[in-house]
């Protein structure tokens, strides 16, 4: 739907957060210095926010370097943005001849290529980002995990990756409105989460703000020699039939099957389970030539492993998947799917068996088809 402001197609909310994140919340104008967030002087939870998801072809017509040919899915995408602090976003609608399409595309992939090598020479010197935490979908930022008990998680805060102050603020404010299944904070360096038990508190302290989350306790898991029946699927990800029969597996052997269709299932893709599923699919949609895609992908994966999921259709509760206790990796093994296909490393923690290590191929749709034409189902039913 086009925003009833001019008729313009503005940016989703989720593009802004992220062509910021690739951009490390820099201006990407060549060699500008300016960060575009920091902290205000009004109050100590004020924030400063400078940067702009500019367009690079204009949102509505009339706009500079607006393209007629351009259908609104274009448009609103993100590799028609670029992150830009206030004064370069107004310089480039000023001079629509220097600052051309082709121009600003290319400004765009020198700036995220050298934030990457940025972050790879600090994973080669062994300064690695800090510990990514996550606080529901839509907060992540890096910290130090400072104490854990049974009845709380608290953190250091340092800087948001994605979401900001305001954001956090909200989070605290609104939790009794919040999905059940949006309340959980996972930690990378753990390779682990929990749901939470309660609203988070913030407290400012001289060394910046610590974070406390309520949790309840550790969810439940089966044992791998415990998993469920399910039909057995072939390294082309086709049913399998054996002596007439479709093939089926269970208990450990059923193990790799449950990994990789878990990590598939992308979430709102069922009309029975919207809430269910990953969102692995959309983060490497926007993040794939990032270095910041293997770390949100191990925070899904942990998402998948520690956080229950209520069924109610069978009016039980479980993690999704249900026999991993920790997740020590993920590594992605390939510059692009193949087929749709990714294939990746996870090394888990998995009851009754310890350390597990297994590559396998996750399904990374080029679009969400699919979850459009249930959603059409289900306006037709």
């Amino acid at each position: 739907m086009k925003s009833s402001r001019n008729n313009r197609d503005d940016f989703s909310k989720e593009v802004k957060r992220i062509v910021a994140l690739r951009a490390g919340h820099h201006c990407s104008f060549r060699d500008c210095p300016q960060p575009t967030a920091g902290p205000s002087d009004e109050s100590p939870t004020s924030v400063t926010m400078i940067g702009k998801a500019a367009h690079i072809h204009a949102a509505s017509p009339g706009g500079r370097r607006y393209l007629e040919a351009m259908t609104r899915d274009e448009r609103v995408d993100i590799s028609n943005a670029i992150w830009l602090c206030a004064n370069h976003a107004d310089l480039i609608d000023r001079d629509e001849k220097t600052f051309s399409g082709d121009e600003l595309r290319k400004m765009k992939r020198e700036h995220e290529a050298k934030c990457a090598e940025r972050q790879r020479r600090a994973d080669l010197a062994g300064d690695s980002i800090p510990d990514l935490i996550a606080l529901g979908p839509d907060i992540v930022f890096t910290g130090e995990l400072i104490s854990v008990d049974s009845a709380t998680w608290s953190f250091r805060l340092q800087d948001f990756v994605d979401g900001d102050l305001y954001a956090l603020l909200a989070f605290i404010d609104n939790y009794e409105e919040t999905a059940v299944l949006d309340r959980y904070v996972l930690v990378n360096l753990l390779g682990d989460g929990r749901a939470l038990a309660g609203a988070p508190s913030l407290m400012k302290e001289t060394e910046g703000y610590i974070f406390r989350c309520p949790v309840v306790p550790r969810a439940a898991r089966i044992r791998a020699a415990d998993l469920p029946r399910d039909f057995a699927l072939s390294e082309n990800h086709d049913l399998m039939v054996v002596n007439g029969n479709i093939a089926e597996v269970s208990g450990l052997e059923a193990l790799p099957q449950l990994v990789k269709t878990c990590l598939s299932h992308q979430k709102g893709e069922s009309p029975f389970h919207r809430d269910f599923g990953t969102r692995l699919a959309e983060y490497y949609k926007l993040l794939f030539d990032s270095p910041w895609l293997g770390h949100f992908l191990k925070l899904e994966v942990i998402r998948q492993a520690s956080i229950p999921y209520n069924d109610t259709l069978q009016n039980q509760q479980y993690t999704p998947l249900l026999c991993v206790e920790r997740v020590f990796g993920v590594e992605i093994l390939a510059n692009a799917p193949t087929k749709n296909w990714l294939p990746i490393r996870v090394e888990l923690d998995v009851k009754g068996v310890g350390r597990w290590q297994r590559e396998l191929s996750v399904f990374i749709p080029h679009e969400p088809a699919l979850r459009t034409a249930v959603d059409d189902l289900l306006k037709g039913a």
